[in-house]
């Protein structure tokens, strides 16, 4: 199994200043083998932070624009045809030796001095999908360039630093036999033992169940879960993440999707324990039964897909219907939206053999169900 790891959040844990190199190559010879090292913002050499101040008709092109741009210690004109071209607005301003890709597919290309019909173009005003940020900023129309337009930056400051996208990514394979190295406080603690360097667990806070919100938990199939623990949290506003916590994420691998969904991702790649969130308004009866799936049953997984389940598979059920494959995936039906106030915050163990056959049975693979398999400690659920 490989992991992309962040240099920055292993650091959070270890005490280390060896350069990335150094660290891959101690670590890939006394524990799991950094495979390669990506640099976060080689992407972005030769891309700037500008600010659009005016705006004026292309004299031989009617979809395209002279835009000129404020780049702190000098100002340029470019030509483009961005849909969202708005004066004021904070854009990525890529310069000649820039390597983008056009309109987010093909090869990488460099920005060489040029003339779109007839005119200089100093530059050009970047999509998020020609610069490698669309995890981060997904596009809602097509030709429209990315709007940097809450980033404190100054005009002219270069595009990684103002992101803080200044970060090594170890592209690390971790074996099967090592789960607890397959997170970055697990890999963090291994390197301490390796480097003899000091490691600071992450801290952890119990969080208790609003009471005005009860929910009975019954587990009727121990044998394939050893322990499961929810808790109803209350006042939530789902939205969309903050900085930081989108960058943790995209630098694993993982989309942002909303501030709950990514914060369960964020604790599955940081401890190597799956979470699943619940909207506590969905769930019939408000009751969570841990039990064999009935043979035939059906569900719509989050993925759109509807999986009949059989009777050798376990499910996570309210009173009435399904709402997880356990382990695999959660059910559309409770999954938690904008609307969402109230979630339950699942924390189990899955017996690692019946994830493995239903993953496989129903072709249903996720992050989460390729821990399960691999065998979790029950005492991992608990913040206690």
């Amino acid at each position: 199994m490989n992991l992309l790891v962040s240099y920055n959040w292993l650091k959070d844990y270890l005490k280390t200043d060896l350069p990335p190199e150094d660290f891959a190559a101690h670590l890939s010879l006394c524990g799991p083998s950094i495979e390669r090292i990506h640099r976060q913002d080689e992407r972005l050499e030769n891309i700037f932070v500008g600010k659009i101040f005016n705006i004026a008709r292309h004299p031989n092109a009617d979809k395209l624009k002279l835009v000129e741009v404020d780049l702190g210690k000098k100002k340029i004109t470019v030509v483009c045809g961005g849909s969202n071209l708005t004066c004021g607005i904070k854009v990525a301003v890529a310069l000649n030796g820039a390597k983008v890709r056009w309109h987010g597919t093909g090869e990488l290309v460099e920005l060489k001095p040029t003339e779109i019909r007839g005119v200089k173009s100093e530059g050009m005003i970047c999509a998020a999908d020609e610069i490698g940020l669309e995890a981060y900023f997904p596009k809602r129309e097509e030709k429209e360039i990315l709007d940097l337009g809450n980033l404190e930056a100054a005009s002219g400051a270069p595009l990684a630093k103002a992101l803080c996208l200044k970060d090594e990514i170890f592209d690390i394979e971790v074996t099967t036999n090592r789960p607890d190295t397959m997170c970055v406080a697990g890999l963090a603690r291994e390197a301490s033992a390796i480097l003899k360097a000091p490691f600071t667990p992450p801290e952890i806070k119990p969080i208790k169940s609003k009471e005005d919100n009860p929910l009975k938990v019954k587990i009727l199939a121990g044998d394939l879960c050893r322990r499961y623990q929810a808790v109803v949290i209350g006042g939530a506003k789902v939205k969309e993440s903050p900085w930081w916590l989108k960058q943790r994420l995209v630098s694993a691998g993982m989309r942002p999707v909303n501030n709950v969904v990514d914060i369960t991702n964020y604790v599955l790649r940081e401890m190597g324990q799956p979470l699943h969130a619940f909207d506590h308004e969905k769930i019939e009866g408000k009751k969570i039964i841990v039990r064999y799936a009935k043979d035939g049953e059906m569900m719509r997984a989050l993925d759109g897909n509807k999986y009949k389940l059989t009777e050798e598979m376990l499910v996570i059920a309210d009173a009435r219907k399904p709402i997880a494959i356990a382990g695999v995936m959660g059910g559309e039906e409770t999954s938690v939206t904008e609307k969402t106030t109230t979630i339950v915050l699942e924390s189990a163990t899955f017996d690692p053999v019946s994830i493995r056959r239903t993953a496989r049975a129903l072709n249903l693979y996720s992050d989460s169900s390729s821990l399960f398999e691999k065998g979790l400690s029950p005492e991992a659920t608990s913040a206690d």
